[in-house]
């Protein structure tokens, strides 16, 4: 079994400080979602950065980077 793991960083300005700081999150799929095959779980993968680059743009989201890849559950 596999499942789509997400990394997303982004420039955020702390309070504290006057210059920006390259911040980077994993991200897991809530309610979570297995693919029997690595070739599923792509296609699935492609299909939600597609939808998540959408969303970024149209809120004007200032990110850095995106990935999403899929590895292998504790299920499998």
């Amino acid at each position: 079994m596999f499942k789509m793991i997400a990394v997303m960083c982004i420039l955020v300005w702390p309070d504290d400080v006057m210059t920006s700081e390259l911040k980077c999150t994993t991200h897991y799929e809530d309610p979570p979602r297995t693919f029997i095959s690595q070739q599923a779980c792509e296609l699935a993968a492609y299909d939600k950065l597609e939808f998540t680059l959408d969303v970024f743009a149209q809120a004007n989201v200032d990110y850095e980077s995106f990935q999403i890849h899929c590895e292998g559950s504790q299920d499998s």
